[in-house]
Formats: C-alpha cells, sequence, structure tokens
C-alpha cells in the first residue's frame, strides 16, 4: 500500500487512465453519476464550468479537489460525461460565447499561448488595443524595436472594424483533445490555453502555435475554423518563444 505521505503525482487519482500528455491525465471512474477525473487549474476549471451548460462539450464539472500530503502534489476536476456531437457544432457553440474582454471567466488572467516551456500568464486586457500593445512589446523583446515599428505598422492595418467580439477559444484543438465514442465527439478536454480571444485566434493558435498536429489534422481546421490573415498569422509566430 503506499504511504499516502510519500504518495508520487501519479498515484494520487487511481482507475483507467484514458488520456495522458505530459502528466494531465484524464482517469475513467464509473460510478452512479458516470463522473471522470482531470487534473486542472482552478481558472481553467471556471471556463470549462462555464462553457458546458452553453452548449460546449467540455467536461460537466462537478468539483475541483487539491491532492496534499505534506505539500500539495495534485489538482483534481471531477467531471461528468456528456453526449456526443460534431465538431463543426461545437465550434459554433464556443463562437456564441462571449465576453466584452480578453481573458478568462470572471476577468481571471490568461495561461499564456506564446511560451512554450515556462508556464507564464498574461491579462486580463480591457480590448484588443491592450491585447495587441502586450504582443507588440513581446515584439520588442523578442525581435528587437525595428521588427516592431513595422508590425506596428502592419497590425493598424489588421485592426478590426467595427471591433468584433472576443469569443470562447480553446487555444490547443489537437486530436489528442478530442475524445471519440462511437464516431462522435463525447468531450473536449485540456482547455489549459482557453480563453475568451478575438474571433481570429482559434485559428492562429491552430496553424502557428500548435506544432505537433499530425499532417491530416491541419486540413480538417482548416476547413472548420474561422480563418485570418496571412499577416496575422505571420504576427502570431512572430514572438512565440519555444524556450529553446
Amino acid at each position: 500500500m503506499t504511504d499516502p505521505l510519500r504518495m508520487d503525482f501519479v498515484d494520487a487519482v487511481c482507475g483507467k487512465e484514458i488520456y495522458n500528455f505530459f502528466n494531465n491525465r484524464v482517469i475513467e471512474h464509473t460510478n452512479s453519476t458516470g463522473a471522470d477525473a482531470a487534473t486542472m487549474e482552478w481558472s481553467e476549471g471556471d471556463t470549462v464550468q462555464y462553457a458546458a451548460p452553453n452548449g460546449v462539450l467540455a467536461p460537466n464539472v462537478r468539483g475541483i479537489y487539491e491532492i496534499v500530503t505534506r505539500k500539495p502534489i495534485a489538482r483534481v476536476l471531477v467531471t461528468e460525461r456528456v453526449p456526443g456531437g460534431q465538431l463543426r457544432t461545437q465550434l459554433a457553440c464556443m463562437r456564441a460565447c462571449t465576453q466584452p474582454f480578453i481573458g478568462r471567466v470572471g476577468r481571471q488572467r490568461l495561461r499564456n499561448p506564446y511560451d512554450r516551456i515556462p508556464t507564464t500568464y498574461c491579462g486580463p486586457f480591457a480590448d484588443e488595443k491592450a491585447f495587441d500593445t502586450w504582443c507588440l512589446a513581446r515584439v520588442t523583446a523578442l525581435r528587437g524595436p525595428f521588427v516592431r515599428l513595422k508590425w506596428q505598422w502592419l497590425m493598424r492595418r489588421e485592426k478590426r472594424n467595427p471591433p468584433g467580439a472576443f469569443v470562447l477559444t480553446h487555444g490547443d484543438l489537437s486530436p489528442r483533445n478530442i475524445i471519440v465514442q462511437d464516431g462522435v465527439i463525447t468531450v473536449i478536454i485540456d482547455w489549459e490555453t482557453s480563453g475568451f480571444y478575438p474571433e481570429y485566434a482559434e485559428y492562429a493558435f491552430a496553424m502557428m502555435l500548435s506544432h505537433g498536429h499530425e499532417k491530416w489534422w491541419t486540413p480538417v481546421l482548416k476547413e472548420v475554423l474561422q480563418p485570418c490573415s496571412k499577416q496575422r498569422l505571420e504576427f502570431t509566430r512572430l514572438f512565440e518563444d519555444r524556450g529553446w
């Protein structure tokens, strides 16, 4: 029997593992409510809890718990499984979920999607201008002031007029994050980089920041996501920090 005071992260929750990506795990545990467990941040849980009642096949949250031995070693989200659906329908539901700011539910900060290795945060941002200003500051830090001047001019041309909505964005629509059973999606998981972003963000993140996509998946995303301009894609790639 595992000593509870010497428990390892992987022993914190036991059951049939149906998903594991760098220790972000989904554990199946069948009971009277059909609940599953997954690891998740608090603000990520808030986003999921917001999404599920709005028709999005996000996990239906029952609770979030800290597992503590001598120190916290894991955070567990308990959810219920949900009926199946199609990806195009799910994206439409997500785009119907809007907020007047860029951030997470309740104006919480975002997990920074542009930093690959370190876990960093950004926002919330009151509007798109504030978000673009933050992005341009990253360009200065990573590429230098002259590159910033070029893109500052180009981004003025990209400004949406009138400004569009800030829509619910998953941020990592990889096949590994879409669980399918009997030909339909049963749940979309790993909302780690989710939040409310400009409408172009889901496509830009998928095309430029998700480097682990299988070759067959990119054409699928191009078919179901609303595209953005080539300049916006290049701008998104410009200030990504891969950490190496």
